[in-house]
């Protein structure tokens, strides 16, 4: 990476963990990197946002987004933005409004007239809820779930599981790619078995969540190891 980084380089973008096949990048280390080359670090966190404990002060980024309607279950077009302390006073709001926030940086670049407060509200709800239930036993029963797909997974000579296997290295993402007709086996799995994913082509991706159980691992494994063997057609 640090290859990449020229003079002109002034910040650098990365996913904490990809959403295509759930794999973790390393975003202390590129947040150091950046540091050390005197470039802003902005991470993605839609895909780690409500799924993993995630210590902003130990990976130290300047920019951290993350989106209420993945993993932390709540609406859509909500979201958080966290700003490190050394940026507050250098940034500037795009739009010009007759209002602002109410605190903080928020006077800043919040001035944006009237917003959707049932979706906020709804948010914080969702947001209040994983809180009872507690960060880090959210992110190891999420990971647990995932690492016993694959295991099932795995054992399928047809499917090729394209998510990374260590446990440092991915998340709850677990994608397959299979020789089967995906249209087929997408709508097979949901109208016969109640079993949701999202399907394309000849890959599957499955999201497994702290409210998911063991039993429904086992069904889903099962289910997908009777339409290898039974054949839905091909991609």
């Amino acid at each position: 990476m640090t290859k990449a980084i020229t003079p002109r380089t002034k910040l650098i973008a990365i996913t904490h963990v990809t959403n295509v096949n759930g794999d973790l990048f390393p975003a202390k280390e590129i947040c150091r990197v950046a540091r050390e080359h005197g470039v802003l670090c902005h991470l993605d966190g839609a895909q780690s946002f409500g799924l993993l404990d995630v210590d902003l002060s130990d990976i130290k980024p300047d920019f951290y987004s993350g989106s209420g309607h993945k993993w932390p279950c709540g609406p859509k077009e909500v979201g958080v933005l966290f700003v490190s302390k050394s940026m507050t006073t250098k940034l500037w709001a795009s739009t010009i409004s007759a209002g602002s926030g109410p605190i903080g940086i928020s006077k800043v670049i919040e001035g944006y007239g009237q917003r959707d407060e049932p979706a906020i509200m709804a948010f914080a709800e969702a947001l209040r809820f994983q809180t009872t239930i507690g960060r880090k036993a959210i992110e190891n029963r999420s990971r647990d779930l995932a690492q016993n797909l694959m295991e099932g997974l795995s054992k399928i000579d047809s499917v090729k599981i394209l998510t990374h296997r260590d446990r440092a290295r991915s998340v709850a993402t677990v994608k397959i790619q299979h020789s089967m007709n995906g249209q087929k086996l997408t709508a097979a799995l949901f109208e016969k078995d109640k079993l949701a994913f999202q399907g394309g082509g000849n890959s599957l991706r499955l999201s497994p969540h702290f409210f998911n159980t063991h039993e429904e691992i086992d069904r889903t494994v099962a289910a997908i190891t009777r339409y290898a063997a039974g054949g839905l057609g091909t991609a």
